[in-house]
Formats: C-alpha cells, structure tokens, sequence
C-alpha cells in the first residue's frame, strides 16, 4: 500500500513542476501592447479598464492605451488610432467599440477590436517583422483584416452591418520608428487618404 502511494506522489511530482515551470515562461513571452491616439476631433471619449467614467480625449496627440478601453465619438467627431506592431484604425462619428485585446506572444501580434456600432477603417503595417492575427467583430459578423487591405467595417442600429474591402497602396504606413513601431500624423493621413480614395472611386463606378 505504501509502495503504491509513493509510485503515484512520484509520478505526480514531475507534472506538477511541469506546470509550474510553464506558468512564468509564458507571462514573460506575452507583452501587452500600446495604442496611441495619433488624431481626435470633435467629442471623443473613453473609458479605461476596471473604471465606470467616461474620460474626454484631447485633441492633442500622443495619449495612450492598452487593451480592454472602450472609445466612442459624438456626432461629426473622428479619431486615428495607431496600434503599436500592428495597424491603423479610422473611426468614424457615432462610433461605439472596445479594443478588447492587444498583445503580442512570441512572433505574433494579436488584435480584437469589438465593434458595437457605427463605422472603422483598418490597415495594416506591412513593414512589422511581427505576424499579425487581426479580427474585427460586430454583433453580426467577423472579419479578418489581411496584409495590404484597407477593410471598412459598419454595425450595429442605423445600419446594417457590412463591410467593404479594398487594396492599400503603398507599403509605407508611418513616417517615424520608435520602440519597435510606427506612429506620426502621416500614419492617419495617409490610411484616410487611401479610404477616402476607394470610396471615390466606388462612387463614380456607380
């Protein structure tokens, strides 16, 4: 009886300490990642993690913050969102969406924006060396935003939700490097350019 008590606490040990070992080397590899609001105008809020208060966002650029913030814009109000590593978000007026994770783990760069309602555009940086694993998902659908799309995506209320996908030209999103990615005014712009280009374009092929 007692032999097979201590054969069992044996066998158990080395998986316990498995376990264990395996707890610290993943918290180290998993790094959660910044966003930073490149431009604001109009009525922009937002409310941080674990908080109940809506916080106004200055129009002025540089503010920053990591996943689980939920923004949202008033009428004829619009942000631009630079996710570090990864991408570039446009937000429309009437907005209503939770970056609801952003991290990165070893090689890969993992993005959840929950869209509630209104209207966002996102593009990725072709230039990272991270993979990205980029999803935008609405209470109706959910969609991948893949290398070199510009994809607008609309939900919730007014609208039906839907979405619309298009080529980006040009491969250079960001103008300045610092700690591993890219930011700055032409960041926006030139993601809002392109947006604004498509939709043009779409227009009088109507």
């Amino acid at each position: 009886m007692k032999s097979s008590k201590g054969l069992r606490n044996f066998l158990i040990l080395p998986v316990c300490l498995l376990l264990f070992s395996a707890i610290p080397v993943y918290a180290q590899d998993t790094q959660l990642l910044d966003v930073t609001i490149d431009q604001a105008k109009g009525d922009i809020e937002m409310m941080l993690p674990g908080t109940l208060d809506w916080i106004p966002i200055p129009e002025e650029s540089g503010n920053t913050f990591s996943e689980g913030a939920q923004i949202r814009t008033g009428p004829f109000s619009s942000a631009t969102l630079v996710l570090a590593e990864s991408s570039v978000i446009l937000v429309d007026s009437l907005a209503y969406f939770t970056v609801e994770q952003f991290f990165r783990s070893g090689n890969v760069v993992t993005t959840r924006i929950n869209l509630i309602i209104g209207s966002i555009t996102s593009t990725l940086n072709d230039e990272t060396k991270f993979e990205n694993d980029y999803k935008i998902i609405t209470p109706s659908l959910t969609e991948t935003l893949n290398s070199g799309e510009i994809k607008k995506v609309v939900s919730g209320a007014m609208y039906n939700d839907s979405v619309r996908t298009g080529p980006r030209k040009g491969a250079d999103v960001g103008s300045e490097e610092t700690d591993g990615y890219k930011k700055g005014p032409s960041a926006g712009e030139r993601t809002r350019a392109n947006a604004q280009e498509r939709e043009s374009s779409t227009a009088q092929g109507n």
